[in-house]
């Protein structure tokens, strides 16, 4: 063998010898470093771009913070000036003209320290719900220091409207007992928010079908004998013949659209919350 090819092969051998040590280093030690590497680049991604969208809430956080703050340090509180019940319900009277709820005041006991005292009372009665969130919320916010215990809600029933609650809360009001301070000659400030929530959640989402008392065509008892571009002409459960254009009531929804190339229309029915459209053709 010649000096020459004995150092190529050498060499050739060094370099399989390199490459394959390399291969095998990469694949069975610096895989697994890769493939964490990977996991651990792409959770600093999530939380790069959580991070910058946070960012961009920070201005209109602290422009509602600032003014979360100036409410209050605007806003001074105070307490009654005597131990007077009748002063507490003139005063609920006055928020109630703002909220429009039914309600009941009756007087528990009332206690005393060396500076001030607090009235218990308990308040019941009932209204729509939008209206008593407005008037608990006027008892809480307005400038008395007032604290309401053992709030309960509860639905009114269908009898009564499915807006409608029932409530009842205990009130404590506290007073002054040595003019700390000076309100003797005025009716303390009442503060309406408008930012609280007017969701109605005991409102039911599937509700009783009620009666059509007046007497409006019943889609699913009727049948279309005609239309045009504008309106229909539909036989009614009664066999009376009526004519309907978009936007007309019915029995439990209105005429949603009509369809001159299919001969249809289309109603948008409630059904006691489930909302249904029902397509009728021209019976020909």
């Amino acid at each position: 063998m010649s000096y020459g090819l004995r150092n190529t092969l050498i060499l050739l051998f060094a370099l399989l010898v390199i490459n394959g040590g390399g291969f095998a280093y990469m694949h069975f030690f610096q895989k697994a470093e890769i493939e964490e590497l990977e996991q651990r680049k792409e959770g600093l991604e999530r939380d790069y771009q959580q991070d910058v969208e946070t960012a961009e809430l920070v201005p209109m956080l602290r422009e509602q913070f600032e003014e979360a703050t100036s409410i209050i340090e605007n806003f001074d509180k105070t307490i009654f000036s005597n131990n007077n019940a009748d002063e507490i319900f003139r005063y609920l009277s006055l928020i109630n003209e703002g909220a429009n709820v039914n309600f009941n005041f009756t007087f528990r006991d009332s206690t005393s320290s060396e500076q001030y005292g607090v009235i218990s009372s308990e308040i019941n009665g009932a209204g729509p719900y939008r209206n008593v969130v407005r008037f608990i919320n006027a008892i809480e916010y307005s400038e008395p220091v007032q604290k309401i215990n053992n709030i309960s809600i509860s639905p009114s029933g269908e009898a009564d409207g499915y807006q409608n609650v029932n409530f009842t809360f205990n009130l404590q009001s506290h007073y002054d007992r040595v003019n700390v301070f000076d309100n003797n000659n005025r009716t303390p400030d009442i503060a309406f928010r408008s930012n609280s929530s007017n969701h109605n959640p005991f409102f039911p989402l599937i509700r009783n079908i009620p009666p059509n008392e007046d007497g409006l065509p019943n889609v699913e008892q009727s049948r279309i004998v005609g239309l045009t571009s504008n309106a229909i002409y539909m036989m009614d459960q009664t066999g009376r013949m009526n004519t309907l254009r978009v936007n007309d009531r019915v029995y439990l929804g209105r005429l949603e659209r009509i369809n001159m190339q299919q001969g249809s229309a289309s109603f948008r029915l409630n059904k006691g919350g489930i909302i249904e459209v029902v397509t009728l053709e021209v019976q020909r």
